[in-house]
């Protein structure tokens, strides 16, 4: 277990941006990972440990925050100006591995203050349900957190005090083990989903009536496999898919990384960018910074499959370390 870094730890800067981020943690498998801007370095959870960590860019992991439970510490977001650092936690995959007794199942909303790493509160949001995997998350302008839940209907908001409400429930979110799981907020208003059996992408509207919340963004085909996102200052979003799902029943998906371009406020959206295949195993999500836009690969596959790994690498997309990806 590596010790607790405070927000004021020195780290080098991405200026000349590495290439490639190699680090070692004893299992720690990261599935989820955001920009710290003011620690100048990146957040990870832990699909195995339940707990929070920072890994600078020479590759140094060390611990911020404990574990909190028997849980993943799942998707991660960095809210700058609430002192926040908010996260996605869930047994759902420790129960696959383990036996848990009878402890119901946990998901939930763990916030952290973002300059010292001490937990805040924990924010249920399992409500009783007998299935429960709250897996992503993101937050709007006024702080509001929206969850996706994989194996649920039901995107839930979460209000700076703490309460929890359902945002939308849609028949085309239900899945039995991973379906709804990347979403982002565009400062315009509105939230972008994408189920990872699938590979359906959907544009969904809080504030818009119910029979005009959601609707499906036209794809030149489905990104099956898509486990997270993120949407870059320049408006385009960047997906990141796998094939980790293959081992739990969920086949079809591919190691890569696609960049979405939309011009009609994401009704519709179109490739600008694809690679295919990712040049590291087993890639999660990324993490948007001023330096580059950088792609988790935790080796959470390998921990499905019963195997051991310490190896963590952070891959920045070719091109974005100058703003914009090119043509």
């Amino acid at each position: 277990m590596a010790e607790p870094v405070p927000a004021a730890a020195q780290s080098v800067s991405l200026h000349q941006g590495a290439e490639v981020i190699t680090g070692r943690a004893t299992e720690l498998y990261p599935e989820g990972i955001a920009w710290d801007p003011t620690r100048r370095a990146f957040l990870v959870g832990s699909a195995s440990q339940g707990n929070l960590s920072v890994i600078g860019q020479d590759g140094g992991i060390k611990e911020l925050a404990p574990s909190i439970g028997m849980v993943s510490t799942l998707g991660i977001r960095v809210d700058v100006a609430r002192n926040r650092i908010l996260v996605a936690y869930s047994d759902f995959w420790v129960r696959q591995r383990l036996d848990v007794g009878d402890q119901p199942p946990t998901s939930g909303v763990a916030v952290f203050a973002l300059d010292t790493g001490k937990l805040q509160r924990k924010v249920d949001v399992a409500g009783g349900r007998g299935r429960t995997f709250a897996n992503d998350l993101t937050f709007d302008r006024r702080g509001n957190i929206y969850v996706t839940d994989s194996v649920s209907d039901t995107i839930q908001r979460i209000g700076l005090d703490g309460k929890v409400t359902p945002v939308v429930t849609d028949p085309r979110f239900a899945a039995d083990i991973v379906g709804l799981n990347g979403i982002v907020w565009h400062p315009d208003g509105y939230l972008l989903a994408v189920r990872y059996d699938t590979g359906v992408m959907f544009r969904i509207n809080p504030n818009a009536p119910a029979h005009r919340r959601v609707t499906e963004v036209k794809l030149p085909r489905p990104l099956v496999g898509t486990d997270g996102l993120g949407l870059r200052p320049d408006g385009s979003l960047v997906v990141v898919t796998n094939s980790i799902g293959a081992a739990v029943g969920v086949p079809g998906g591919v190691d890569a990384v696609t960049v979405l371009e939309s011009k009609d406020g994401w009704r519709t959206a179109g490739f600008s960018k694809r690679l295919d295949p990712w040049a590291t195993q087993g890639p999660t999500t990324v993490a948007v910074t001023p330096h580059g836009d950088y792609v988790l690969s935790g080796d959470v596959g390998e921990l499905m499959a019963g195997r051991t790994s310490d190896l963590v690498t952070l891959r920045r997309i070719p091109g974005s370390e100058s703003g914009g990806y090119g043509r």
